[in-house]
């Protein structure tokens, strides 16, 4: 929603309130930007204005640069509405924020006053200290010094003066290399020479001295003026005080510089790839993680990942690229060597926030911790003597195939082993935890892959099988039967191995527990029938089935 403009008496209110901040620094602002003396009728005592350098300046010269942009939205909203807010920062002391605000009076006063306030509350209770240094620049911008051919210096402007702090008996008669920085020196020649040669135009950046120790970034357009005698030949040089924008490339420079040692400093692989998959920067614990040499590319990562992890690496690095996609997966990772590892691959996009489309790809070592998580899995999932599934996932995976939907019919076997207490008793434990194992093993010897087999506890074992119910439930019973009817060779010498059966088909509406129950129902038939024969459920519980 846009504001409507400002009558000139809300203006002249919003100037009362300014003047009556104790704090605040104020400058009258001419319609084109340019500071002005304050005028006698705004009121204002001297010492709350701020100074006017000596050739003109705008309101910007009192801000850090970065808030330019921020002090131009504010003035061109005080032209179309009659004031413009905004919070910008201060050369004197970057660190405080201050409340920027203009207001156009031209009505009362002819001129828009600008106003600067400290935000911070513990600053202004401190008084006016952080705004009574603020000023603007005094150092110009632009200046020029004329130079003969051999790059003596014969005259300066006032303005250099300024920006340099050197007079002209300081200046005129040296070479302009006595000013340029050392490590500038041989640019400088470069450029010079080639400006001769060529009698154009040149343009170079420089680092100069200043009389006060401190370096400038000047950018010199030198231009040749030819005479009949080269020896008379004249150099024009205007000079740019580029120091800002040299200061902020090298800030740039510094904190790239800093990332870089970062990413050294990390225990993780990091590779950052541009939007074209080239690399940008890959730290040097990357190629020690995958076992290279080096890393050279994207190519490189993925020829080392698994067949699954390649394609997850790649379907992850085209969301990233194409629409901006987070993404963390963990990848199997076989090194030159035929080392295998887990590692953590997270992919992070980056766009033009970031200054640098692409993607940021972070791999760490997780190995041990996947170890260590399929173990403790398995433990949770597994009997540690017979490698069957234990109960509580045994039971999970039955609920799992009766939840299915097609309403497949699923068959449970409940397996229990006669005489193994006697084999415990006289032959010792450990040979009741191979006649387990041998079980164990038969079971699995003659049943279909996806069927599972659990042990319950003791020497109970369930069979799950998917799909199967009618006929293919007695050829079940009948294969476990035949399986479990042949002695084991344990150590302690070949022994019997008798089992009693009970078999049991899912309906409808019945859940594990249930069906399970039903099964361990008709295994005490089998085993009171001591005939070793499977037992089929049936509703009639009295009379059950022989399979």
């Amino acid at each position: 929603m846009t504001t409507a403009p400002r009558t000139p008496a809300e203006r002249a209110d919003v100037l009362s309130s300014l003047l009556r901040l104790p704090h605040a620094v104020l400058a009258a602002i001419a319609t084109d930007g340019v500071l002005l003396p304050m005028p006698p009728s705004v009121g204002i005592p001297p010492e709350r204005a701020m100074p006017l350098p000596g050739d003109r300046a705008t309101f910007l010269e009192a801000v850090v640069p970065a808030d330019a942009m921020t002090v131009v939205t504010a003035w061109e909203r005080a032209r179309t509405h009659g004031v413009g807010l905004a919070t910008v920062h201060g050369r004197r002391d970057p660190e405080v924020p201050l409340s920027l605000t203009f207001v156009d009076v031209r009505e009362a006063h002819g001129v828009f006053i600008g106003a600067l306030e400290v935000l911070d509350a513990a600053a202004s209770e401190r008084g006016p200290a952080p705004l009574t240094g603020l000023e603007v620049s005094r150092r110009p911008r632009t200046a020029t010094v004329r130079k003969t051919a051999l790059a003596v210096i014969t005259e300066i402007d006032e303005r250099t003066t300024r920006m340099l702090g050197w007079t002209a008996g300081e200046m005129v008669g040296q070479r302009s290399s006595a000013f340029v920085h050392p490590d500038d020196q041989e640019r400088a020649i470069a450029n010079w020479l080639e400006l001769l040669s060529r009698q154009e135009s040149q343009r170079v950046r420089l680092r100069h001295r200043r009389s006060d120790g401190s370096w400038a970034w000047l950018e010199l357009e030198n231009q040749y003026v030819p005479a009949d005698d080269p020896a008379d030949a004249v150099v024009v040089t205007q000079m740019s005080d580029v120091s800002d924008e040299m200061a902020a490339h090298e800030a740039l420079r510094q904190q790239e510089s800093l990332l870089r040692r970062l990413t050294e400093a990390l225990p993780q692989g990091i590779l950052q790839l541009a939007a074209d998959r080239a690399v940008v920067h890959a730290n040097s614990r990357l190629p020690v993680l995958l076992g290279l040499p080096a890393v050279r590319g994207w190519a490189d990562l993925a020829a080392v990942a698994d067949e699954a992890g390649r394609g997850a690496l790649e379907a992850a690095l085209s969301r990233a690229l194409g629409d901006g996609e987070d993404t963390v997966l963990e990848v199997g990772i076989r090194t030159p060597t035929g080392e295998t590892r887990v590692c953590a691959v997270s992919l992070v996009a980056l766009g033009d926030r970031e200054g640098a489309p692409g993607a940021l790809v972070c791999v760490s070592d997780v190995t041990d911790g996947a170890r260590m998580r399929e173990e403790l899995t398995a433990r949770a999932t597994y009997d540690p003597l017979t490698g069957c599934h234990n109960r509580a996932s045994t039971m999970a995976l039955l609920e799992a195939a009766l939840a299915e939907p097609g309403g497949r019919p699923t068959t449970v076997v409940f397996v229990d082993l006669d005489e193994f207490k006697p084999v415990n008793d006289t032959l010792g434990h450990h040979a009741g935890d191979e006649l387990l194992v041998t079980t164990a093993q038969r079971l699995a010897g003659v049943l279909r892959e996806d069927d599972v087999v659990g042990r319950l506890g003791g020497d109970e074992f369930l069979v799950v099988s998917r799909g199967v119910d009618g006929p293919d439930a007695t050829a079940l019973g009948a294969r476990i039967r035949a399986a479990l009817s042949v002695p084991a060779e344990i150590s302690a010498g070949a022994v019997r191995l008798r089992a009693s059966l009970g078999v049991a088909v899912s309906e409808p509406g019945l859940d594990g527990a249930a069906l399970t129950k039903r099964a361990d129902q008709a295994m005490y038939a089998s085993k009171e029938g001591r005939r070793g024969e499977p037992v089929l459920w049936t509703a009639d519980l009295g009379a059950p089935a022989l399979v």
